[in-house]
């Protein structure tokens, strides 16, 4: 029964019950309302300042729409909308960009999401309501049997991120015809999957995906800017300054705070992050151009790579910074029901096979200094840290 209706910008009038009503007004859904999207993309692009709690409205919404049009019982619907609302509700402040902080604890932020739902007011609220907050755990997660909706390949997370970034963003990347992809869908085996007549839906979906990923979520002044905030994050927490149990209930503004009210480091760079005084880029390749080898091993040896740059060249700790992108595309593996068979959409999708490999190619590595150490730089030779292939090798000894 709805209790109340929201206007969103990109879906219209979003209906809520009485129970998503008073799931929306726990302390732990309110929180959302401080926590950006896109975390520091704002500075880049100014009107990116979305935040994950209408997102999730957004994603219960599409939650419902699919659930409805894949046939499932009202109960079942109710649960998958639930997940949808409550499927960002772990995530730490200034969203992905601290992401690799809450993993360098042990943890993931759909983990974190898990745990509120279980131990917070949300459990009693659930219980109450006749729904086993496990149910929605394992929703929330991409497990059971329609897990799939909130947490897959393609999901309805995907669907509303990319249409409401690209809104805020200002780009018309994200023009994406969600009513025939969700018309197009259907569960098989416990997956979602794509009807072959819907092919070419998703395909815009991937295209949009794709320019999104180059243009704003890869832009390079937002890498840099997040690298600067992650190593400040990073340092706080390595210091004593932050618990585990602090950092996960603060939201962008309590991070900001702290970080602008703390000594040393994190107040430096969150100080050149407020004027703008960013790091620049003194080396940047594409990945596919790194000695295949090397690469593999980039993450695990990146802190030995920055420690011996920085003694080579005398840089303080914390003052230049290596950057390795994720080279995860899941997207690549939807599956589409072809011929009565299910296929990944790269192989049945020549589109897709393209997209795939322009997106490996654009991939880079990249390393930042402060703006004072650019200098230094002069003579930088990246072939002494970082094991070029022989087609990078060539081209850059013929350069010198």
């Amino acid at each position: 029964m709805t209790s109340k209706t929201i206007r969103d910008p990109i879906h219209g009038n979003i209906s809520v019950s009485e129970l998503e009503l008073s799931l929306i007004d726990t302390a732990e859904m309110q929180r959302l309302r401080n926590i950006r999207q896109n975390g520091l993309c704002y500075l880049i692009y100014p009107a990116m300042n979305s935040t994950r709690f209408e997102h999730s409205l957004g994603v219960m919404h599409l939650a419902g729409i699919l659930a409805e049009r894949l046939g499932l019982n009202e109960q079942d619907k109710i649960k998958v909308r639930i997940a949808g609302l409550l499927h960002d509700i772990g995530h730490c402040a200034l969203s992905h960009t601290s992401d690799s902080i809450l993993k360098s604890m042990g943890h993931s932020h759909e983990e974190n999401s898990v745990r509120i739902v279980m131990e917070s007011e949300i459990s009693d609220i659930l219980k109450d309501n006749g729904i086993n907050p496990a149910d929605i755990s394992e929703l929330i997660q991409g497990k059971g049997k329609f897990g799939n909706i909130i947490s897959s390949e393609i999901d309805v997370d995907k669907m509303d991120y990319l249409i409401r970034d690209s809104y805020y963003a200002g780009v018309a990347y994200g023009v994406i015809d969600l009513e025939r992809i969700i018309h197009g869908m259907m569960l098989m085996k416990n997956e979602l999957v794509i009807k072959k007549g819907s092919l070419e839906a998703v395909e815009s979906l991937l295209i949009s995906r794709n320019l999104m990923y180059q243009t704003v979520y890869r832009h390079h002044t937002k890498r840099i800017v997040e690298e600067m905030m992650k190593r400040a994050i990073a340092t706080l927490i390595e210091n004593g300054d932050i618990t585990y149990e602090e950092f996960i209930r603060m939201d962008d503004i309590d991070l900001i705070h702290k970080l602008r009210t703390s000594d040393g480091y994190p107040r430096d760079i969150m100080s050149r992050i407020d004027r703008r005084d960013l790091f620049k880029i003194i080396f940047q390749e594409r990945l596919e151009l790194i000695d295949e080898n090397f690469r593999k091993n980039l993450a695990i040896d990146k802190d030995k790579i920055e420690e011996k740059i920085r003694e080579d060249f005398g840089i303080e700790n914390g003052y230049l910074l290596l950057d390795i992108p994720d080279t995860k595309l899941s997207e690549f593996r939807i599956k589409v029901e072809f011929d009565n068979e299910l296929k990944r959409i790269d192989e049945v999708s020549s589109l897709a096979r393209a997209l795939e490999k322009a997106e490996m190619e654009k991939l880079t590595i990249c390393i930042y200094t402060s703006r004072e150490n650019i200098k230094k730089f002069k003579d930088f030779n990246p072939e002494r840290y970082i094991e070029l292939s022989q087609t990078r090798l060539n081209k850059f000894i013929s350069v010198r």
